[in-house]
């Protein structure tokens, strides 16, 4: 085992892919363990590459990994962190499911899967039309992704969530209750 979960970045045999990838890391916000597509905004890729930006080096005790081994794990990182490069887990078309919880409180989340690199919008409007909140992720990697959104200080109602690319827009409805 390397580390114990008390540390914020577990990668002890049976640890989950979704527990690795685009999960905040505790000590580390707003940086992720692993941001698909960023290397460089990566916590795993500088630790094992020693760049220092996030304390020690992984493996822990020593100086990092040797480059080929670092370059490996950005290139991974860098091509969209995939699960793996069976044809059933490339994503051929653009995908967005249904957001889930709905109704919900006290958030939801938004899942799509997108065949190509290209930047994704969500924004969010009440049944007034009026914008409530907007998101950006600026030239997302091919894959999967998944989006939690916490209303802060918005009312109760029914949202309508348009998410758009540059190859795609898509309008869904959710219900949040108080």
């Amino acid at each position: 085992m390397c580390h114990d979960s008390s540390e914020g970045l577990d990668l002890s045999e049976g640890v989950s892919y979704d527990n690795l990838v685009d999960v905040i890391s505790q000590g580390y916000a707003p940086s992720l363990r692993v941001a698909p597509g960023s290397a460089t905004n990566s916590v795993l890729w500088n630790k094992v590459a020693n760049t220092g930006t996030y304390g020690g080096t992984m493996p822990q005790g020593s100086s990092g990994l040797n480059a080929d081994e670092a370059q490996l794990i950005e290139t991974w990182i860098n091509n969209g962190a995939m699960l793996g490069n069976s044809p059933e887990q490339v994503v051929e078309i653009f995908q967005i499911n249904p957001i889930y919880p709905n109704p919900f409180n006290p958030s939801t989340t938004i899942s799509w899967e997108q065949p190509v690199s290209e930047n994704i919008h969500i924004n969010i409007f009440n049944l007034k039309g009026e914008l409530s909140d907007e998101f950006l992720f600026t030239k997302s990697q091919p894959g999967a992704y998944n989006f939690n959104w916490h209303p802060a200080g918005l009312p109760a109602g029914i949202y309508l969530f348009r998410i758009s690319g540059e190859t795609f827009t898509v309008t869904q409805r959710a219900v949040y209750l108080k």
